[in-house]
């Protein structure tokens, strides 16, 4: 028996989709709609649409934006294969926001935005080497999914705190969410092994989840966007 739900729906823009939820939207949950197109704007067979996560019922994630499908569940490959290497303890900061700016810093900041009241004394060149790419479920401005968006999670003993924020302009909103240990892997498994295997199904043999960061493109200056 399958672990998602599909639902055939038709847009405003009028293509048709098919959308797929797994997990709980009270909770937590994956769920993306495929536009039921051959090829995308591209020419490419990579399958195409829309993404965006739930967490206490919140949608997280922008659900007006249709891309390939690939660069939303690239970063949830690579985190939902490092269950238990999730320490909260791993990332330096006492409280969970101070943990999300800290990957943010790593990610983006510079130097002289080091916060050693918030983040300790420790080297700055030290900190430069690690990599805490397991830690990210939406990077801030990997792409167009993710644009105005950042999310981590922190295992806690028995607990993952799933973090996100929403920016708009200099302003943001922080939330987070406590779920039992294992059930963000859980969702996040069934969503990728099912995304593997319908990609696979699209584009033939290859079925590695590509981790590289595509390019960010403003869709209002893309023609390719045009009409979508």
């Amino acid at each position: 028996m399958p672990h998602h739900k599909a639902h055939g729906t038709s847009s405003p823009e009028h293509y048709d989709c098919t959308r797929f939820v797994f997990g709980d939207r009270w909770q937590f949950a994956v769920e993306c709609e495929v536009q039921d197109c051959d090829l995308d704007p591209w020419g490419s067979r990579e399958p195409f649409g829309s993404f965006w996560l739930w967490a206490g019922g919140q949608i997280v994630g922008n659900t007006e934006v249709a891309e390939q499908l690939i660069h939303a569940f690239a970063p949830l490959y690579l985190v939902g294969n490092t269950s238990g290497e999730r320490k909260a303890s791993g990332v330096p900061g006492a409280s969970c926001l101070d943990k999300l700016d800290f990957i943010g810093w790593l990610r983006f900041g510079e130097d002289a935005d080091f916060d050693p009241g918030r983040w300790g004394g420790r080297d700055i060149l030290q900190l430069r080497q690690l990599d805490l790419t397991r830690f990210e479920v939406m990077p801030r401005a990997y792409s167009p999914f993710h644009d105005g968006w950042e999310a981590v999670v922190l295992e806690d003993r028995e607990h993952e705190v799933f973090i996100w924020r929403r920016w708009s302009g200099d302003v943001d909103e922080t939330y987070d969410l406590s779920l039992p240990l294992g059930d963000f892997s859980r969702v996040v498994a069934q969503a990728v092994d099912w995304f593997r295997s319908f990609r696979r199904s699209r584009i033939g043999s290859e079925d590695t989840v590509s981790s590289d960061r595509p390019a960010y493109v403003e869709r209002s200056d893309d023609p390719r966007f045009a009409g979508i």
